[in-house]
């Protein structure tokens, strides 16, 4: 059923998003960034620099390119290709791009290629231990199965349509992320007020008592969170004892530097997480906004917090400003959150379609 083509082993640097006669299809992007149904027209898709020879071969609407290596499993992710018009269109390091035979209605095999029951028959060919990948010889020897080109054309339809309304509600996100960043700036570059020290504005406790035992988290929600202060936040549930449930606090990795706003029962992963708190909500809400705003990080693998997150001042505006500024954050963090359900239940109700749509 499918025929493969050839694909370049071009790194990142390049490609470029400016301009070029030809765009590149990058597995990086088709594992983390790219729709299953995927508009080569996107600003999104990259450019090859001018000044790079690629010689391979020129995809077209309708064929599929499947990331052939990754570090988990996510390993023989598709993407179907449509939105070429008048530019080159080429697949990139780590694919396997392939041309179908012409009985596969526009969508359908892309969403069929990352159904559960396909990905089910494609698991027992994936190899490697660190980083996972499946050879060109092994895909092309799992099975397919599809229904009439009448139904496939529903299906996918909407699927389609699904993606588009998950498009629009990552870019509403995004736009509130935007928003409150760019608040950040306005209200605090020009933050007058008593000046004092975040030490004396926070307390801080260790996190001994409320460190995790085991490492093998639960997908129960409805148990306690282990938490960490990076970009993962929730790295799964428990039901082990020692929970901080103190209220509101701010969790900082001592290392990194990075940070969470947290208002609910939970427990830490590693000890280097220092908690924070306030006796006032509205005060430690406009600390953690203003630490926010001043973009703390660090790669120095070394203790920061005491030594000179502690000393660093900030200006500490009269109490009836401070709340109607926590205000207007916690509110605009709610949003944020509700947003973020309604893009969890979208993309439950995807993975449940491709579970159950497919045979």
């Amino acid at each position: 059923m499918f025929e493969t083509l050839s694909n370049n082993t071009l790194p990142r640097d390049s490609l470029n998003y400016d301009s070029g006669e030809i765009k590149n299809v990058h597995y990086g992007d088709v594992l983390v960034k790219f729709p299953t149904f995927l508009n080569v027209g996107d600003p999104e898709v990259p450019f090859i620099k001018n000044d790079v020879i690629c010689k391979s071969d020129r995809l077209e609407n309708g064929d599929v390119v499947i990331a052939d290596t990754a570090e988990d499993y996510e390993v023989g992710k598709a993407i179907e290709i449509h939105g070429i018009k008048d530019i080159g269109v080429v697949a990139g390091l780590h694919t396997v791009p392939c041309r179908t035979r012409p009985i596969f209605a526009t969508g359908y095999l892309g969403y069929y290629l990352n159904s559960k029951p396909y990905r089910s028959r494609l698991v027992p060919f994936i190899q490697g231990i660190k980083v996972y990948g499946i050879s060109r010889s092994n895909l092309l020897r799992t099975e397919i199965a599809f229904p009439s080109l009448k139904e496939q054309t529903k299906i996918a339809g909407l699927l389609i349509a699904l993606d588009k309304r998950i498009f629009t509600q990552n870019k509403i996100i995004e736009a509130l992320e935007t928003q409150r960043k760019q608040l950040r700036i306005s209200i605090f570059k020009q933050m007058t007020g008593c000046e004092k020290t975040i030490g004396s504005i926070l307390d801080y406790e260790q996190p001994t008592k409320y460190l995790v035992a085991s490492d093998e988290y639960s997908d129960d929600a409805s148990l306690t969170p282990v938490l960490t202060a990076n970009k993962s936040f929730v790295l799964g549930y428990t039901n082990e004892e020692g929970i901080y449930s103190k209220g509101h606090a701010i969790i900082l990795d001592d290392f990194t530097l990075d940070m969470k706003y947290v208002s609910f029962p939970f427990k830490v992963k590693s000890s280097a997480i220092k908690i924070l708190t306030c006796e006032s909500l509205p005060t430690l809400r406009f600390a953690y906004e203003y630490l926010s705003f001043l973009g703390l990080s660090s790669s120095e693998h070394k203790r920061h917090y005491i030594s000179e997150v502690c000393p660093m001042t900030i200006p500490i505006p009269d109490s009836g400003k401070i709340r109607q500024i926590a205000c207007l954050f916690e509110r605009l963090e709610q949003r944020v959150k509700t947003e973020q359900s309604a893009l969890a239940l979208m993309k439950d109700q995807k993975q449940y379609l491709l579970k159950n749509l497919f045979i």
